[in-house]
């Protein structure tokens, strides 16, 4: 196979080098062309002639200098400003959004060399209609719309002007400049000019070629098949140039191969998701040879790909050159300065915890830092912090490294400071984190990507005065940080080439694999960002989504003309936003497929099955059985009891391995936490009333007492100003209506029954012999409250939660009473029962009051069909108990698995 920069340099044989110059569409396919020169001459002595991208030759030509897209938004603003009513400017962040989008259909109508003032003026017409500003009623909405595009093409002339007086240019005022010079600049120069690989041109670019053309003072090489010139859209516009250009009515334009029809095996792969791409891309790479992997090409239609492609390399792959670079909002340091913008941002005295675990948990800082930002972490949790003052976190901080010291006070104490204040301390933390990294290549890569990012727009910021709110300064972040790469090493003519499709421009391949192609990605579909409406852009011959689909063909196309292999992959699964729509040239390819293309549809399916739920069993052991035993000699509670018929893996999670639940910081109030403090508060209301009758006068207090007692034991848990909004002040408004609520049901009783409190959270215990176990059981458990009700001993348990009657009844024959987790609220009623037999006597009660069904009353626990008292169900809970209890301390039975 012969590539088409090497068909170019064969038929440069007798061309004296010494003058010329050679102009390519990319600096790739310039370094590309460079090579093959060298090659050609080897052996011989001669001046490398200049190579440039189309870009660097226009600014030569030109002889300005070329500014980018921020740099002409910032220009643009000053002469907005300038010209624009002050009761109707907007402030530069929100210029910044729509200011690019005119900046670049200012670009656009210069390379087109649109008549700027009729363009204009058309455009106000239509914007006119669309907003029926005919009308001789507007509002003042319409009229500053309308004065907008009035002003617009004086912002337009304003802005060359000032640009042409500081010798300064955006891209289209640029190509307009070398139009104007390009005569001139031809008959000055002693080389000739040989433009190579181009395709579609601007308006600007066809009158430079025609130009150099018509001088006879170089030539055009166009990289096109013979049956793709003749018979397909990706020729659609090498054919325009042929009917239109004089030079070509005296000499037909040339295709440079008739390899398109040659034999080619193409395969198409339907695959789902992008994780699901690179794994077969790594599969398709794992085949190869490495002379194959040194003619292969891997395109990447959508280049957030690299990563997991990246990640999914075979080992067969032994060196690799990835054109594009990673982009810099792919690594793992973008989170950690985002963390910074996010403190900078609030300008808070005060941080959230979520602000602080996120610093002081992220990677970047915990791979050197790990045993002080857990000390940290661990605080913040055991004190359930939700708010932290700088200065106390500061404070609390002076004990560690002086150098995470620093960090910190770099990172928070940015209040009021200037952007370039914040500037200088994020290169500041960067200087200190490089040591950290000095055998991690990778991650110091990331840190100096930073390090320029940062350099870059603190130089940025100084020469401009516009920058000096936070916000806008975060927008112009984010915006460069997404064109920001990091360069791999790499070796642009061995091993495996990793490129976008822009990249590929000129360069030609034996083995092609290109991903993603669904419509809306290749093409890229009729998005576009401009304000200039369709017909509009028709009218003009400016492009439209169609020239650009047009585009997308020709690269796709002639990448294929000289391959002899390709595969071709899309995502065949829709999720989200994603389209699962495989792309048209796919289709045409199968549609209309030459003889010798050999094309093979593939849909990959994943070989995994789906997996079966296998619950968890753990063989006890004799070191589990003697602790168990010691569990059972110390004391074991109601609560550990339902853990294990609810779940027997739980229970030897918690009381075997003793794993306990991690510490959470509760910022919402947590059922556990509301449930804890309704007890407490309870608790501390009847406290003072134990061992005496109750009556009304006692509830009144009571009812006085209860706002303050709970919101001092809320305040315990959560900072006052938590409580203040929220859900918070919602969660705690609950809790106090159902303690008054409950109360106001209590007065209702003292009111016609004798009621005396006998105990309150008062710890019981009791001891049981079990035959086959040779120690006594400790069984224990707190009981909320115990009192006489008209001489009736009751036992209640509160339950916050929602408890009905059902839920306390046991079943007749007493089947799977501790095999299923329904029956725990009936076993822990019984449990308590059980510690208080002694006291029960024959017409003791035991239940629960749910204080969000208290219409219920106090719920009794019973047995379904029989009218056996409390004390007479005990005998057969006991049975139940012990069995329970054998069965946990029995070696041969296993901790099994429940589903929950």
């Amino acid at each position: 196979m012969e590539s088409f920069i090497a068909h170019v340099v064969s038929q440069l044989q007798n061309v004296n080098l010494d003058h010329c110059r050679f102009i390519l569409p990319s600096r790739r396919a310039a370094q590309a062309f460079s090579k093959e020169v060298l090659q050609r001459n080897q052996g011989e002595s001669f001046i490398v002639p200049p190579v440039q991208s189309i870009e660097e030759f226009i600014e030569d030509v030109s002889e300005v200098k070329l500014i980018n897209n921020l740099e002409t938004l910032f220009e643009f603003y000053n002469i907005y400003k300038d010209h624009t009513d002050p009761n109707h400017q907007e402030p530069i962040d929100q210029v910044y959004n729509w200011g690019q989008s005119i900046i670049q259909d200012f670009n656009e109508i210069d390379r087109y060399q649109i008549d700027a003032n009729q363009f204009f003026g058309n455009l106000k017409a239509i914007k006119d209609i669309e907003h029926w500003s005919k009308s001789d009623v507007k509002t003042e909405l319409v009229k500053n719309y309308i004065q907008f595009w009035e002003r617009l093409p004086k912002y337009y002339q304003e802005l060359k002007a000032d640009l042409k007086s500081k010798n300064k240019a955006y891209q289209g005022m640029a190509y307009l400049e070398a139009v104007k010079n390009i005569e001139a600049y031809t008959k000055n120069s002693s080389r000739n000019f040989y433009l190579i690989g181009f395709n579609a041109l601007n308006t600007c670019e066809e009158v430079i070629f025609q130009t150099i053309l018509n001088q006879n003072r170089g030539k055009v090489f166009w990289d096109i098949d013979n049956y793709l010139y003749d018979n397909h859209i990706a020729g659609m516009f090498l054919r325009h140039y042929s009917k239109t250009w004089p030079h070509y009515s005296l000499e037909s334009l040339a295709s440079s191969t008739n390899s398109y029809l040659n034999k080619k095996e193409i395969n198409i792969y339907g695959v789902p998701k992008k994780i699901g791409q690179a794994k077969l891309v790594g599969d398709l790479l794992s085949k190869m040879s490495e002379d194959e992997l040194n003619e292969t090409a891997l395109i990447l239609g959508d280049e957030t790909l690299l990563q997991p492609i990246l990640n999914s390399l075979p080992e067969n792959i032994k060196k690799v050159n990835v054109t594009m670079g990673l982009p810099l909002h792919q690594t793992n340091m973008v989170s950690f300065f985002e963390v910074l913008f996010t403190i900078r941002s609030q300008n808070e005295d005060r941080l959230h915890f979520k602000t602080l675990l996120e610093l002081c948990g992220h990677p970047v800082l915990k791979k050197a830092y790990q045993e002080e930002l857990q000390s940290i972490e661990t605080r913040i949790h055991k004190n359930n912090i939700i708010f932290q003052s700088k200065e106390d976190f500061l404070e609390s901080c002076q004990s560690f490294d002086s150098d995470l010291l620093t960090i910190f006070k770099l990172s928070i104490f940015i209040k009021d400071g200037s952007v370039n204040e914040f500037l200088s301390n994020c290169l500041k933390i960067i200087e200190i984190l490089k040591p950290n990294f000095s055998s991690d290549v990778l991650q110091m890569e990331y840190l100096f990507g930073f390090k320029k990012l940062f350099t870059k727009l603190k130089n940025l910021m100084e020469s401009s005065e516009l920058v000096k709110d936070f916000k806008v300064f975060h927008l112009i972040y984010l915006d460069i940080l997404s064109s920001e790469t990091l360069d791999f090493e790499g070796s642009p003519y061995q091993g495996l080439q990793i490129m976008g499709m822009l990249e590929s421009r000129v360069l030609d391949f034996k083995n092609i694999i290109i991903t993603s192609l669904n419509e809306g990605v290749l093409p890229s579909g009729k998005s576009q960002n401009s304000f200039i409406p369709f017909d509009l852009k028709k009218a003009y011959k400016l492009p439209t989504y169609k020239e650009k689909d047009a585009i997308y063909a020709y690269h796709f196309f002639r990448l294929i003309q000289r391959s002899s292999r390709c595969h071709f992959i899309y995502n065949n699964a829709t999720s989200g936003i994603e389209k699962a729509e495989k792309s048209r040239f796919l289709t045409q390819l199968e549609i209309f497929k030459a003889p010798q293309h050999l094309v093979k549809n593939h849909t990959a399916v994943s070989n995994t099955e789906q997996k079966k739920t296998v619950l968890k069993e753990v063989r006890k052991t004799p070191q589990m059985i003697e602790k168990l035993e010691s569990l059972f000699q110390y004391g074991i509670s109601p609560s550990a009891l339902t853990t294990y018929i609810r779940n027997p893996i739980d229970f030897y999670r918690r009381y075997v391995l003793g794993i306990k639940e991690v510490d959470q910081i509760e910022e919402d109030i947590s059922y556990r936490t509301q449930g804890t403090v309704i007890h407490d508060c309870l608790d501390l209301l009847y406290r003072n009333y134990i061992g005496k009758p109750l009556d009304s006068k006692d509830i009144d207090q009571m009812l006085k007492a209860y706002p303050n007692v709970i919101k001092t034991l809320f305040e315990k848990k959560f900072p006052k100003e938590a409580l203040q909004n929220g859900k918070n002040l919602i969660d705690f408004e609950i809790a106090k209506q159902q303690i008054k609520r409950f109360l106001v049901q209590e007065k209702e009783l003292v009111k016609s029954n004798q009621v005396k409190i006998l105990e309150l959270e008062n710890e019981a215990k009791k001891l049981i012999t079990i035959d086959d176990i040779d120690f006594p059981i400790k069984l224990k458990g707190t009981v909320d409250r115990i009192d006489l009700c008209n001489n009736q001993l009751r036992i209640i348990d509160y339950k916050t939660g929602r408890v009905e009657s059902k839920d306390l009844k046991i079943p007749e024959n007493w089947t799977h009473f501790v095999d299923d987790y329904k029956y725990s609220k009936a076993f822990q009623v019984l449990f308590y029962s059980l510690l208080k037999e002694e006291d029960l006597g024959e017409n003791g009660t035991a239940g629960i009051i749910s204080l969000r069904n208290l219409k219920s009353g106090f719920m009794t626990c019973s047995q379904t069909k029989t009218n056996l008292n409390l004390k007479a169900l005990l005998p057969d809970f006991k049975i139940q108990l012990e069995s329970l209890i054998l069965e946990i301390l029995n070696l041969e039975t296993p901790f099994k698995e429940k589903l929950v």
